[in-house]
């Protein structure tokens, strides 16, 4: 049993201590870009999770956060997270607003800032699916500020900083518990401050609205898994240098979110005996979150196991949180909370160098248990603290006539996806060259298309 649970045979760590490599920076940067981009995913699945007539609020919402969380970042929360914290393993205090960054073979604060607030931008995208339909766009740029630039950039130098959280014994590879754990904590909080959208609980049933696409699901899905692969690896600073662990960490991602999908299909069908791309589409991811806890040091069969439970443990969720009466337009408390629970609490027996499974005892999953727990506590006070403060100035949820019109067509001149056939744009159409189309296709006006 002992060779199955063995990793990287023939190393043994106790010959000698390895002197620092310098970092593959070129490698690093790339990530950076490509995480980036999936940005473009996280879109695609919070237009797909919502009614059509709110789908545009939702993707203004990730590239606001997007660059908002960028200057943010560059202010603030890249100095907080990996300035020096003067031996307090707090909170960074340096390297605020680019001051004395500096660009070495063993350090370079260009590149890293590139890739960590793309990384940061994760979490602020997640949150955009949680308050879809919702949320003001006013409070929604406040609470993307203050996550991104003192809540997070905390959590970061705790942790992916070597501060005092991993210098405890918690252990995260790229972010299962500071990054997606977190967001989905603050999901919660927020989905549960801004209470359900207009009749979906209303008289004690539950009424089930439409995703405008869950196609657009699919696809963010599967622009999101691939940049994922870049987000993985670019923590691996070394690139070339390391070959054995690029090549590990990519196996890993690539099985934990290839069985997430595979697992979560299967168990929907045999649910409600169909087949069904949201569910497989959230498995991929929520295996993803799974193996960031470790994808570095576990076996591929590891990264199977952290898949499959993630996605038993996210199709367990998804079907309890409406049950609650917790309104989560984009799963965000399966996806993220769930798996990034699932993620850490595995790690506690499956990490090659302290967990139980190799002869280590429990005590690393202790430390992963109460890592989850501070963190928790950490997004949750200050979340609840910024969410009250936004509605008690009356700018957090939107009012009942934006919610029932739909923010797009409100807020946003108009909605993203407009049908040929609505009544609204009967008048439009008698001043355009269209105005013949429907005698031509022989069918009229549909009216209450919603």
């Amino acid at each position: 049993m002992s060779h199955l649970l063995r990793h990287n045979e023939g190393a043994d760590p106790t010959l000698s201590i390895p002197s620092p490599q310098p970092k593959d920076y070129d490698w690093v940067l790339i990530s950076g870009f490509i995480v980036i981009l999936t940005q473009v995913g996280f879109a695609f699945i919070g237009a797909g999770s919502v009614r059509y007539k709110n789908a545009q609020s939702v993707v203004i919402k990730v590239f606001l956060g997007l660059f908002l969380t960028i200057l943010i970042w560059w202010l603030f929360g890249y100095g907080f997270s990996f300035g020096d914290d003067f031996q307090t393993k707090f909170l960074g205090g340096t390297k605020l607003a680019g001051s004395k960054w500096e660009a070495t073979q063993y350090g370079n604060d260009y590149t890293n800032f590139v890739f960590r607030a793309a990384g940061a931008a994760f979490g602020i995208a997640i949150l955009a699916g949680a308050s879809a339909e919702r949320m003001t766009f006013l409070g929604w740029s406040v609470l993307t500020l203050i996550y991104s630039g003192f809540i997070y950039a905390g959590l970061t130098h705790w942790t992916l900083a070597a501060g005092w959280l991993s210098s405890l014994g918690f252990k995260d590879f790229s972010g299962a518990g500071v990054v997606f754990f977190a967001a989905g904590a603050a999901g919660l909080i927020l989905t549960v401050i801004l209470k359900p959208r207009k009749t979906r609980f209303d008289n004690g049933t539950t009424v089930e609205f439409s995703r405008h696409s869950p196609l657009y699901i699919g696809f963010g899905s599967l622009l999101v898994f691939a940049g994922w692969l870049f987000y993985n690896g670019g923590v691996v600073a070394q690139g070339s240098k390391t070959q054995y662990a690029q090549g590990l960490v990519a196996v890993n991602t690539l099985i934990a979110g290839a069985t997430g999908g595979f697992v979560s299909f299967v168990i929907r069908y045999f649910q409600y005996e169909t087949t069904n791309l949201v569910a497989l589409s959230r498995g991929v991811v929520s295996g993803l979150v799974a193996v960031s806890a470790a994808a570095d040091d576990m076996k591929p069969w590891t990264a199977f196991i952290y898949g499959f439970v993630a996605a038993l443990f996210y199709s367990i969720l998804a079907k309890a949180t409406p049950s609650a009466h917790i309104d989560d337009p984009a799963e965000v408390i399966p996806v993220y909370l769930g798996s990034g629970f699932i993620g850490i609490f595995l790690s506690g027996f499956f990490d090659t160098k302290a967990g139980a499974f190799y002869g280590f005892g429990f005590k690393l999953l202790g430390y992963q248990l109460l890592g989850l727990l501070i963190i928790f506590a950490w997004v949750v006070f200050f979340t609840l603290l910024t969410l009250l403060a936004l509605k008690g100035f009356g700018v957090l949820r939107i009012d009942d006539e934006t919610e029932r019109v739909g923010i797009d067509k409100s807020l946003c001149l108009g909605e993203a996806v407009v049908f040929a056939n609505q009544v609204d744009e009967a008048p439009l159409l008698k001043q355009t060259e269209l105005a013949n189309l429907p005698s031509q296709l022989g069918s009229g006006y549909r009216s209450g298309f919603k």
